[in-house]
């Protein structure tokens, strides 16, 4: 096999993110190796909207906010990697993140590797750039894998609960979920300038923690091209059951919906592209989901998309920005006169910057601004801006 290169470098760096599944270690197979980064942020105010809060109640603009990830290998081909996950700022502070086993070289093939356990997700490259290479220049998340809507996970929701969650503000799953790592099987390598990823799981990317016990697993597949040196492509889809879990609001309607949870699917389709180019980066992901909900007859839609750039001015400086958004399908909708059509959630677009000094080579302090804008709706835009000190080690 090939030696790995500088991720500024190309492709098959780029993707030791996938768990150096394809890439052996050089180094002792005994040797345990230790990261993680600690951040500690002054915030103007607190998030009580809600825009960045995970299901666990932590966030990126938690106040000190901790990652530690560890791998071993135990022979040159198998690899056991975990995170844990501290929160100040939430209710359980400390939590294991993910723990997996990765397998190079399945039946000898150097492009087929394996790995399986609670691992972050394949969809698009969001995930794989900031869980590995501490790579998120800003100190939000995308929309499209973050932000919680007002559809729930118990399947109980009627067109009249989405419209006054809509308006009482009421948060419920998103698009896709960065922050929990669910149990996963997946295959995946290198054929040339292509890589592959093809998994299943049983929970759902749009509602990890609750339909893990559900009966129906979700099929993800990606496939990536690197064209030329530093320019990456990839396209990604999903399908699978995602209701489970209690009811998350008691004034719905309904106690019961026809059939199963596993009867109603998310499908996912999405295109990611990465470009590095000198003191450039350029990142950007595009997401159309739909989901299956018992009580209504229409689709509830929900298309993303995100632009990111970053630049390296001077040696110890570099300045980041995403422009971000979110927008909803018009579903039949009861009023006190009748029927009307309208979004089932609230249009949303977000800008965030930030400016980067490096103290040291792994030491930065950051300024960041996020501009969160509803496009329909009553609600006044919100702004966070926020200072954090960010160790990786």
């Amino acid at each position: 096999m090939s030696g790995v290169r500088h991720p500024a470098s190309g492709f098959r760096a780029a993707v030791w993110t996938l768990c150096a599944i394809l890439l052996p270690p050089t180094h002792a197979a005994a040797q345990l190796q230790i990261s993680g980064q600690v951040e500690a942020l002054a915030l103007n105010q607190t998030d009580t909207r809600g825009l960045n809060r995970n299901f666990r109640n932590d966030s990126p603009f938690s106040s000190i906010r901790g990652r530690l990830f560890a791998q071993h290998w135990v022979t040159p081909r198998i690899g056991v990697f975990a995170e844990l996950l501290m929160d100040i700022d939430a209710t359980n502070t400390v939590r294991l993140n993910g723990a997996y086993i990765v397998v190079n070289e399945v039946f000898g093939r150097e492009w087929l590797g394996l790995r399986a356990g609670m691992a972050p997700g394949l969809i698009g490259n969001f995930a794989m750039r900031s869980t590995y290479f501490n790579a998120n220049p800003l100190i939000g998340v995308p929309l499209v894998h973050q932000h919680r809507m007002t559809l729930d996970g118990s399947g109980l929701s009627t067109a009249g609960d989405l419209a006054r969650r809509r308006v009482e503000n009421v948060i419920g799953l998103p698009m896709m979920y960065d922050a929990c790592w669910n149990p996963v099987a997946e295959l995946l390598g290198f054929v040339g300038r292509f890589e592959y990823s093809v998994g299943v799981t049983n929970g759902s990317v749009s509602n990890p923690l609750q339909t893990r016990n559900v009966e129906g697993v979700q099929a993800m597949a990606r496939l990536g091209v690197e064209p030329v040196d530093g320019l990456r492509l990839g396209a990604s889809g999903l399908i699978g059951p995602y209701i489970g879990g209690p009811k998350f609001d008691p004034m719905v309607g309904a106690t019961t919906f026809p059939g199963e949870p596993d009867d109603y699917d998310q499908r996912l389709a999405g295109v990611d592209f990465e470009w590095l180019l000198a003191k450039w980066q350029f990142n950007a992901e595009a997401f159309v989901s739909s989901w299956e909900a018992p009580l209504i007859e229409d689709d509830l839609i929900a298309r993303g998309a995100y632009v990111e750039g970053r630049y390296d001015f001077l040696p110890q400086w570099f300045a980041a920005l995403r422009l971000d958004g979110l927008v909803f399908n018009e579903i039949t909708t009861p009023v006190d006169d009748g029927f009307i059509e309208q979004g089932w959630d609230d249009d949303i677009m977000r800008v965030e910057g930030s400016l980067t000094y490096r103290i040291a080579r792994e030491v930065h302090l950051r300024a960041d601004w996020q501009h969160s804008r509803f496009l329909t709706g009553e609600e006044e835009p919100i702004d966070l801006m926020g200072v954090q000190l960010r160790a990786v080690f």
